[in-house]
């Protein structure tokens, strides 16, 4: 295949990957919870929780947390002090603020999923790269867009970018470092330009990834701690002058990270001092693997791998062994090993993989939605695993010996990739869509001319915003906070309407109330019981 070839073929597959984004991006109806989140503060929000006894609004007022005013637009200084008080660095949602100032008063689903977009777009051709680059046989082409396929159709990748939040930024910046990474176990001996122009570009890498999630950290620093100690290994065993160029690829990047520090101070008390950072230290020096290996496992078999983990596993251990017997074959026959230097990596990932695994803190298990902890991991590991699996396969090619054989073994090995993938979108496994909301949302357009009475508990009024979506159509919205016997219900909106949709969050008792004080409703009935409220109906 020619470089033309393997250009188009490449620009195919991120075609591909965009008409797979946008065709399930059409059928996003609702948003997870941390998407309202990323929203609100990208538009310059705190905080949009009701306060006071009792408060009437309208769906506008609560839309109007979601966009950007004129008075707003392009403050990324404000963005990045409400992120002061957060778990999680600003960079992501300063990029998202940058998307919705171009928008003033408008706040579409596709803000995120178009942003989040080109970020995937970078990490499918960083993927490609990587690939390509770390393997210089003949089959360099066709294992490198097999794996940009992968990562293109692949359910969780396709989820990462349904969901507005930072995971897919983490994605991109991690595949670029593992592109750099690549670039310079290449060849240890760079004339010092091309050196110091990788490692540059290795410490802006990190300094960005710092800035948008501090876990895209684990990898880069597994895989350099490996580096380094590879060029130790090299420098005593073969006498290699590499070891001071890979002592100052570590020094740098941790250049890079005290300069995020100095970027964004508050990072230090929210690693040190915040409830997750003291979560994940915990986690990392106190955790039962096997206990969050009982939780997560089962999600990643479903949504990495749809259900054929174990069967995958199974193959990886054999062609792992294959190419062990390859390599012994090898020396024992006294022919030159190609320096490739990349079991760093086949080491590095899983210990990356792991690490996530044990600080994600139990309390934090949400199901699926607990994949986005693994997604800039897991978009290096399957390729990783694929690449593996078709390396050990391609040993064996010398038993086809007609050029027809050679391709309907590509093919064969092509559609066996690909094949768990493909599983996933047939078992539906792409996750953040939440298309079981659209009857909900299709019956608060149905009634958005009656009132909606929020009743909330104050200590868990950040609920009200999980549901902003199903808010927005009504006309106007009563919110009560709920406080035993002090609850007030008094309201000239309440004791006119024809008819109320309740969302509960306390006792029946109030519905009664609700009923005794308008003439012209006679009874409650209970719509449906949502994951945050009961829903009810007084007519």
């Amino acid at each position: 295949m020619t470089k033309k070839k393997f250009t188009a073929m490449a620009a195919i597959i991120l075609f591909i990957h965009m008409i797979l984004i946008i065709f399930y991006g059409t059928q996003k109806e609702a948003f997870h919870e941390d998407e309202y989140y990323s929203y609100s503060t990208s538009a310059g929000y705190e905080s949009m929780n009701p306060y006071g006894p009792i408060q009437e609004k309208s769906g506008m007022d609560i839309l109007s947390y979601f966009f950007v005013t004129d008075e707003l637009r392009f403050d990324f200084a404000n963005v990045v002090q409400i992120h002061e008080k957060d778990v999680h660095p600003p960079l992501y949602y300063v990029t998202l603020h940058f998307v919705m100032s171009l928008f003033p008063y408008s706040f579409y689903k596709w803000f995120g999923i178009l942003l989040n977009a080109c970020y995937s777009l970078i990490a499918c051709g960083g993927i490609m790269f990587f690939i390509f680059h770390m393997d210089k046989s003949p089959h360099s082409y066709f294992l490198s867009l097999l794996s940009g396929l992968l990562y293109a159709i692949h359910p969780a990748f396709i989820s990462n970018v349904m969901l507005t939040r930072m995971y897919c930024m983490s994605v991109m910046w991690t595949v670029l470092f593992i592109d750099v990474f690549v670039m310079a176990m290449q060849n240890l001996t760079h004339s010092r330009k091309r050196f110091a122009a990788i490692t540059l570009c290795g410490a802006a890498t990190c300094y960005f990834a710092f800035l948008t999630h501090y876990f895209c950290l684990y990898i880069p620093f597994f895989l350099t701690l490996g580096f380094c100690i590879y060029a130790v290994v090299r420098t005593l065993c073969y006498k290699e002058k590499c070891f001071l160029r890979m002592l100052l690829f570590g020094a740098s990047l941790l250049a890079a990270l005290g300069l995020a520090f100095l970027t964004f101070p508050s990072s230090i008390d929210q690693i040190l001092s915040e409830e997750r950072g003291e979560a994940a230290f915990g986690g990392l020096f106190g955790s039962d693997l096997f206990s969050m290996l009982k939780l997560f496992l089962p999600v990643l078999n479903k949504n990495f791998f749809s259900g054929m983990l174990y069967p995958i596993m199974g193959i990886l251990m054999i062609s792992l062994l294959i190419g062990i017997i390859f390599i012994l074959k090898r020396k024992h026959q006294n022919i030159p090993m190609p320096r490739t230097n990349f079991a760093i990596l086949g080491i590095g990932l899983p210990m990356a993989m792991i690490t996530v695994w044990i600080t994600s803190k139990t309390a934090l298990f949400l199901g699926d939605a607990s994949c986005r902890y693994f997604y800039p991991a897991a978009a290096l590991l399957l390729p990783f695993i694929a690449y593996t699996i078709c390396k050990a396969v391609f040993l064996a090619e010398s038993l086809f010996s007609t050029a027809k054989a050679k391709a309907i073994l590509s093919i064969a090995l092509a559609i066996g990739i690909l094949l768990p993938a493909i599983a996933g979108h047939i078992q539906g496994n792409i996750l953040f869509l939440y298309q079981d909301k659209a009857e909900t949302l299709q019956y608060a357009r149905d009634n958005a001319q009656y009132p909606l009475v929020m009743i909330y508990d104050p200590n868990t009024r950040y609920k009200t915003m999980y549901i902003a979506n199903e808010l927005w159509p009504f006309e106007r919205i009563v919110f009560i906070r709920y406080d035993e016997e002090a609850t007030v219900i008094e309201s000239d909106t309440l004791k006119s309407a024809e008819k109320l949709i309740v969302y509960m969050d306390g006792p029946e008792e109030i519905l009664d109330r609700l009923v005794a004080q308008n003439d012209r409703l006679n009874s409650w009935s209970l719509l449906r019981h949502d994951k945050n409220y009961y829903v009810y109906v007084l007519e």
